[in-house]
């Protein structure tokens, strides 16, 4: 019995030791109104966490915890009217400021998302500015 739940201390604090923090710092806010809407991806393309956050200055910072090593991308938009979405123009073209992990610019479209990967292996900053 001791050694089972020795066992399964030892796996529980591997677990724990493989989460890291990651620190998005977003620049670029011309306009200090709205909030800032932050969602990070998995290597799949799968939503791993959102977070909201009430625009106070022209730069921000946004904080996830126990981020799991792997790859991942980080989309971001400033929700200046706060209806929770991206605006668009015509022919989908963003009315609202927006930016991509790794500051990757699509063309004709939103950038690929291959190009908005970015390793996690231990506690990382990642700076975006928004275009």
């Amino acid at each position: 019995m001791k050694t089972k739940l020795f066992l399964l201390m030892l796996l529980a604090a591997s677990t724990l030791s493989a989460q890291n923090k990651l620190t998005v710092v977003i620049d670029g806010i011309e306009k200090v109104k709205g909030h800032i809407m932050v969602a990070l991806y998995d290597k799949e393309g799968k939503q791993m966490d959102a977070k909201m956050e009430k625009i106070e200055s022209e730069s921000i910072t946004i904080v996830f915890e126990k981020v799991l090593a792997g790859e991942y991308a980080v989309s971001v938009f400033q929700d200046e009217n706060d209806n929770k979405k991206l605006d668009t123009g015509m022919f989908g073209i963003p009315k609202e400021k927006y930016g991509f992990s790794n500051n990757v610019k699509g063309t004709m479209g939103p950038p690929k998302f291959k190009e908005r990967l970015f390793k996690i292996e231990e506690d990382r900053g990642i700076y975006i500015t928004l275009l």
